[in-house]
Protein backbone atom coordinates (compact mmCIF):
# COMPACT_ATOMS: atom_id res chain seq x y z
CA UNK A 1 0.00 0.00 0.00
CA UNK A 2 2.61 2.69 1.08
CA UNK A 3 4.56 1.72 -2.30
CA UNK A 4 1.30 2.22 -4.45
CA UNK A 5 0.56 5.43 -2.44
CA UNK A 6 4.50 6.94 -3.66
CA UNK A 7 3.71 6.28 -6.94
CA UNK A 8 0.43 7.88 -6.92
CA UNK A 9 2.04 11.18 -5.30
CA UNK A 10 4.54 11.04 -8.04
CA UNK A 11 1.96 10.60 -10.98
CA UNK A 12 0.19 13.20 -9.36
CA UNK A 13 2.81 15.78 -9.55
CA UNK A 14 3.76 14.96 -12.98
CA UNK A 15 0.35 15.56 -14.79
CA UNK A 16 -0.14 18.53 -12.54
CA UNK A 17 3.16 20.53 -14.61
CA UNK A 18 3.69 18.43 -17.84
CA UNK A 19 2.73 20.08 -20.80
CA UNK A 20 4.14 17.27 -23.34
CA UNK A 21 5.28 13.89 -23.55
CA UNK A 22 8.38 14.30 -26.24
CA UNK A 23 8.91 11.38 -29.26
CA UNK A 24 12.22 11.59 -31.28
CA UNK A 25 14.84 9.77 -32.96
CA UNK A 26 17.67 11.86 -32.16
CA UNK A 27 19.76 10.70 -35.02
CA UNK A 28 20.99 14.43 -36.49
CA UNK A 29 22.18 17.45 -35.01
CA UNK A 30 18.98 19.05 -36.76
CA UNK A 31 16.82 17.17 -34.71
CA UNK A 32 18.68 17.49 -31.58
CA UNK A 33 18.73 21.15 -32.86
CA UNK A 34 14.65 21.37 -32.74
CA UNK A 35 14.45 19.53 -29.62
CA UNK A 36 16.72 21.99 -27.56
CA UNK A 37 14.31 24.43 -29.16
CA UNK A 38 11.25 22.99 -27.77
CA UNK A 39 12.67 22.95 -24.31
CA UNK A 40 13.51 26.50 -24.25
CA UNK A 41 9.91 27.14 -25.17
CA UNK A 42 8.84 25.56 -22.07
CA UNK A 43 11.45 26.66 -20.21
CA UNK A 44 8.60 26.87 -17.10
CA UNK A 45 6.53 23.75 -17.60
CA UNK A 46 7.31 19.90 -17.98
CA UNK A 47 7.89 17.43 -20.86
CA UNK A 48 8.27 13.94 -20.34
CA UNK A 49 9.49 10.72 -21.91
CA UNK A 50 8.33 7.63 -22.67
CA UNK A 51 9.58 4.66 -20.72
CA UNK A 52 11.25 3.29 -23.48
CA UNK A 53 13.11 6.90 -24.35
CA UNK A 54 14.52 7.11 -21.11
CA UNK A 55 18.23 6.60 -22.54
CA UNK A 56 17.75 10.10 -23.68
CA UNK A 57 17.89 11.52 -20.03
CA UNK A 58 21.44 10.67 -19.60
CA UNK A 59 22.76 12.97 -22.39
CA UNK A 60 23.62 16.67 -20.55
CA UNK A 61 21.42 18.50 -23.04
CA UNK A 62 18.26 16.83 -22.76
CA UNK A 63 18.06 16.09 -18.25
CA UNK A 64 15.20 18.57 -17.99
CA UNK A 65 12.80 15.92 -19.71
CA UNK A 66 10.78 13.91 -16.87
CA UNK A 67 10.95 10.08 -17.20
CA UNK A 68 7.60 8.69 -17.48
CA UNK A 69 6.36 5.68 -16.14
CA UNK A 70 3.31 3.25 -16.57
CA UNK A 71 0.68 4.45 -13.92
CA UNK A 72 -0.45 0.51 -14.44
CA UNK A 73 0.66 -2.45 -15.95
CA UNK A 74 -2.19 -2.84 -18.09
CA UNK A 75 -0.97 0.72 -20.20
CA UNK A 76 2.43 -1.26 -20.80
CA UNK A 77 0.43 -4.12 -22.59
CA UNK A 78 -1.80 -1.62 -24.65
CA UNK A 79 1.27 0.17 -25.97
CA UNK A 80 2.55 -3.45 -26.63
CA UNK A 81 0.00 -4.36 -28.19
CA UNK A 82 -1.03 -1.64 -30.58
CA UNK A 83 2.62 -1.44 -31.40
CA UNK A 84 2.86 -5.40 -32.82
CA UNK A 85 -0.22 -4.99 -34.57
CA UNK A 86 0.45 -2.21 -36.55
CA UNK A 87 4.10 -2.98 -36.90
CA UNK A 88 5.10 0.60 -35.37
CA UNK A 89 7.97 1.30 -33.16
CA UNK A 90 7.27 0.60 -29.73
CA UNK A 91 8.08 4.72 -28.97
CA UNK A 92 5.40 5.89 -30.91
CA UNK A 93 2.25 3.26 -29.71
CA UNK A 94 4.27 3.91 -25.80
CA UNK A 95 4.37 7.93 -26.59
CA UNK A 96 0.53 7.97 -27.50
CA UNK A 97 -1.03 5.89 -24.40
CA UNK A 98 1.23 7.36 -21.72
CA UNK A 99 0.44 10.95 -22.99
CA UNK A 100 -3.73 9.90 -22.62
CA UNK A 101 -2.71 8.42 -19.16
CA UNK A 102 -0.91 11.93 -18.38
CA UNK A 103 -3.33 14.18 -20.17
CA UNK A 104 -1.19 15.41 -22.30
CA UNK A 105 -0.48 15.61 -26.41
CA UNK A 106 2.26 14.53 -27.51
CA UNK A 107 5.48 16.55 -28.73
CA UNK A 108 6.42 15.25 -31.98
CA UNK A 109 10.14 16.22 -33.18
CA UNK A 110 11.53 15.29 -36.60
CA UNK A 111 10.75 13.08 -39.22
CA UNK A 112 11.18 9.68 -37.60
CA UNK A 113 8.78 10.53 -35.06
CA UNK A 114 5.95 11.97 -37.60
CA UNK A 115 6.30 9.02 -39.80
CA UNK A 116 6.03 6.45 -36.69
CA UNK A 117 2.90 8.32 -35.41
CA UNK A 118 1.16 8.68 -39.11
CA UNK A 119 0.49 4.95 -38.76
CA UNK A 120 -1.97 5.31 -36.20
CA UNK A 121 -3.05 8.62 -37.16
CA UNK A 122 -6.84 8.90 -38.01
CA UNK A 123 -7.22 12.57 -39.09
CA UNK A 124 -4.94 15.81 -39.53
CA UNK A 125 -5.24 19.21 -39.13
CA UNK A 126 -2.72 20.64 -42.29
CA UNK A 127 -0.98 24.10 -42.17
CA UNK A 128 -0.43 26.60 -44.38
CA UNK A 129 1.35 29.32 -42.05
CA UNK A 130 4.75 29.63 -41.25
CA UNK A 131 4.27 29.86 -37.95
CA UNK A 132 6.61 32.13 -35.71
CA UNK A 133 7.26 32.30 -32.22
CA UNK A 134 4.13 33.58 -30.89
CA UNK A 135 1.92 31.20 -33.76
CA UNK A 136 3.67 28.17 -32.05
CA UNK A 137 3.26 29.08 -28.80
CA UNK A 138 -0.61 29.76 -29.75
CA UNK A 139 -0.57 26.34 -30.80
CA UNK A 140 1.28 24.70 -28.41
CA UNK A 141 -1.73 25.95 -26.03
CA UNK A 142 -4.66 24.45 -28.28
CA UNK A 143 -3.01 20.91 -28.71
CA UNK A 144 -3.17 20.61 -25.40
CA UNK A 145 -6.99 21.74 -24.83
CA UNK A 146 -7.44 19.14 -27.90
CA UNK A 147 -6.36 16.51 -25.34
CA UNK A 148 -7.84 18.01 -22.10
CA UNK A 149 -11.04 18.70 -23.32
CA UNK A 150 -11.87 15.51 -24.56
CA UNK A 151 -10.18 13.35 -21.91
CA UNK A 152 -13.13 13.03 -19.61
CA UNK A 153 -15.53 11.73 -22.49
CA UNK A 154 -13.24 9.64 -24.39
CA UNK A 155 -11.98 7.57 -21.94
CA UNK A 156 -15.65 7.09 -20.51
CA UNK A 157 -16.68 6.14 -23.79
CA UNK A 158 -13.75 3.75 -24.48
CA UNK A 159 -14.57 1.90 -21.29
CA UNK A 160 -17.75 0.80 -23.19
CA UNK A 161 -15.16 -1.37 -25.41
CA UNK A 162 -15.75 -3.87 -22.67
CA UNK A 163 -19.61 -4.28 -23.17
CA UNK A 164 -20.94 -7.20 -24.64
CA UNK A 165 -23.32 -5.11 -26.83
CA UNK A 166 -21.66 -2.48 -28.06
CA UNK A 167 -22.44 -0.96 -31.55
CA UNK A 168 -18.97 -0.66 -32.79
CA UNK A 169 -20.31 1.20 -35.85
CA UNK A 170 -22.26 3.58 -33.66
CA UNK A 171 -19.15 3.75 -31.42
CA UNK A 172 -16.82 4.69 -34.27
CA UNK A 173 -18.92 7.05 -35.43
CA UNK A 174 -19.54 9.27 -32.43
CA UNK A 175 -15.48 9.38 -32.14
CA UNK A 176 -14.93 10.17 -35.66
CA UNK A 177 -17.63 12.86 -35.28
CA UNK A 178 -15.69 14.45 -32.46
CA UNK A 179 -12.45 14.42 -33.85
CA UNK A 180 -13.42 16.15 -37.07
CA UNK A 181 -15.47 18.67 -35.00
CA UNK A 182 -12.14 19.38 -32.78
CA UNK A 183 -10.16 19.78 -36.24
CA UNK A 184 -11.95 23.26 -36.55
CA UNK A 185 -10.11 24.65 -33.70
CA UNK A 186 -7.23 25.06 -35.99
CA UNK A 187 -9.02 27.31 -38.57
CA UNK A 188 -5.64 30.12 -38.61
CA UNK A 189 -3.54 27.76 -39.70
CA UNK A 190 -5.21 27.84 -42.93
CA UNK A 191 -4.96 31.19 -43.69
CA UNK A 192 -1.77 31.49 -45.25
CA UNK A 193 0.18 31.31 -48.45
CA UNK A 194 2.71 28.04 -47.76
CA UNK A 195 2.16 24.59 -49.04
CA UNK A 196 -0.25 22.65 -46.89
CA UNK A 197 1.68 20.26 -44.75
CA UNK A 198 0.68 18.15 -41.54
CA UNK A 199 0.71 19.65 -38.42
CA UNK A 200 -1.20 18.12 -36.31
CA UNK A 201 -2.01 14.44 -35.98
CA UNK A 202 -4.88 12.96 -33.93
CA UNK A 203 -5.52 9.30 -32.66
CA UNK A 204 -8.19 7.23 -30.84
CA UNK A 205 -6.53 4.35 -29.94
CA UNK A 206 -9.98 3.04 -28.96
CA UNK A 207 -11.27 3.64 -32.42
CA UNK A 208 -8.81 1.57 -34.06
CA UNK A 209 -9.37 -1.47 -31.93
CA UNK A 210 -12.74 -1.23 -32.38
CA UNK A 211 -12.27 -1.54 -36.19
CA UNK A 212 -9.74 -4.72 -35.62
CA UNK A 213 -11.76 -7.80 -33.76
CA UNK A 214 -8.08 -9.62 -32.94
CA UNK A 215 -6.88 -6.48 -31.26
CA UNK A 216 -10.21 -5.87 -29.62
CA UNK A 217 -10.48 -9.01 -27.90
CA UNK A 218 -6.94 -8.68 -26.39
CA UNK A 219 -8.16 -5.19 -25.06
CA UNK A 220 -11.23 -6.87 -23.84
CA UNK A 221 -9.26 -9.26 -21.40
CA UNK A 222 -7.00 -6.27 -19.72
CA UNK A 223 -9.06 -4.34 -16.57
CA UNK A 224 -10.45 -1.64 -17.73
CA UNK A 225 -10.27 0.64 -15.37
CA UNK A 226 -6.72 0.92 -16.20
CA UNK A 227 -6.57 0.10 -19.56
CA UNK A 228 -9.28 2.72 -20.88
CA UNK A 229 -7.14 5.68 -19.16
CA UNK A 230 -4.91 5.33 -22.52
CA UNK A 231 -7.58 4.86 -25.24
CA UNK A 232 -8.51 8.97 -24.66
CA UNK A 233 -8.55 10.75 -27.81
CA UNK A 234 -4.76 12.13 -28.80
CA UNK A 235 -3.37 14.61 -30.98
CA UNK A 236 0.42 14.96 -31.92
CA UNK A 237 1.91 18.22 -33.07
CA UNK A 238 4.74 17.65 -35.33
CA UNK A 239 8.08 19.93 -35.12
CA UNK A 240 10.21 19.52 -37.85
CA UNK A 241 14.07 19.56 -38.22
CA UNK A 242 15.33 23.19 -38.47
CA UNK A 243 12.50 24.61 -36.15
CA UNK A 244 15.09 26.74 -34.82
CA UNK A 245 15.89 28.76 -37.59
CA UNK A 246 12.55 29.27 -38.88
Amino acid sequence: MEGFLRMLSRYAALVKNLRGVVLAGVESPEVEASLQWLLKRFKYRDLGLPPSMAELRKRKAFRRLMGLFHPAEELKKLAEAFALEFSVPLEAAEALVIASAYVSPVMAVGSWAAEALSRLAVEKAESKVKLDGKGWKLHFRIVDYTVLDAYEKSVAEAEGLWKPKLNLEAFKRKRIKRIRRDVKRYWRLMEGEEEPKSLILYFDLALLAAGNPKLLQYIKNLRSEEAAAGLALEAAILIPEGVETS
